[in-house]
């Protein structure tokens, strides 16, 4: 590297600089590629979904929530109940002021399910699987409820994971991508056509209710790989000017 001869400054400094600059981008948040697959401002077509023991499931057919890559995404939605002791108790989904709402009466649980499709598309970090996730941007959530993801590829390969909620309020529920190859190695992160966000209840609890905002792949970006490689570049230069 001979950075250092043209401005009359030490290659070993040039290394340092360098090395300090790359150890500081791997200290900051890292960069991510979003890539949005709902943010909820497209409201459902059937408008409220409300399931009671007269009418234990309600769904609406798929509709066009939004473009991943310039191709549109279909969402389609079931709401699913599983106790309803009194006939005048319901569950509800639905979507307002761009955000999706799963909520349950005292004494109601249920189930719904966020079907979205597309054209395959590539979620794969550049850093690799352990760095890439699917995300729930969550407003509001009680305890007691349960977040299932599945993604397809498009070989119908599929994996599903599953976590519970651990603490109530405004957060976010990541789903590392390791955590499905762990599942089934054979998904292809390059090629995922779906994405299927269950939500229910623990067993035995009730009146669960739900709010988010956003769903994401989050696929962060290789630019501090370039600044750690030129780091690299500048100690090498440095070790040969020793040997020199």
């Amino acid at each position: 590297m001979q950075l250092g001869k043209y401005m009359n400054i030490p290659s070993k400094t040039i290394a340092a600089a360098l090395l300090i600059v790359s150890f500081a981008w791997f200290a900051s948040p890292v960069k991510s590629e979003i890539i949005v697959i709902d943010n909820f401002n497209t409201t459902m077509g059937k408008g409220i979904l409300r399931v009671s023991p007269f009418q234990t499931t309600d769904v609406q057919t798929a509709e066009t929530s939004g473009a991943v890559k310039g191709n549109p995404i279909t969402r389609d939605i079931t709401l699913n109940l599983q106790t309803s002791p009194n006939p005048f108790l319901e569950a509800n989904a639905f979507i307002f002021d761009d955000k999706f709402a799963w909520s349950n009466d005292t004494d109601v649980a249920s189930d719904v399910t966020l079907n979205h499709q597309f054209t395959p598309i590539n979620v794969l970090s550049p850093y690799g699987s352990e760095h890439g996730s699917v995300i729930l941007d969550v407003l509001a959530v009680d305890l007691g409820a349960n977040a299932t993801i599945t993604l397809v590829d498009s070989n119908d390969q599929s994996a599903t994971f599953s976590q519970s909620v651990t603490a109530g309020g405004a957060q976010q529920l990541t789903f590392n991508y390791d955590d499905f190859l762990s599942i089934n190695s054979s998904l292809d992160l390059t090629q995922i056509k779906s994405v299927t966000t269950k939500l229910s209840q623990d067993s035995g609890a009730t009146a669960v209710d739900f709010q988010m905002d956003v769903l994401i792949f989050n696929t962060p970006e290789p630019s501090s790989i370039m600044l750690f490689s030129l780091a690299g570049i500048g100690f090498a230069s440095r070790r040969r000017h020793k040997q020199s």
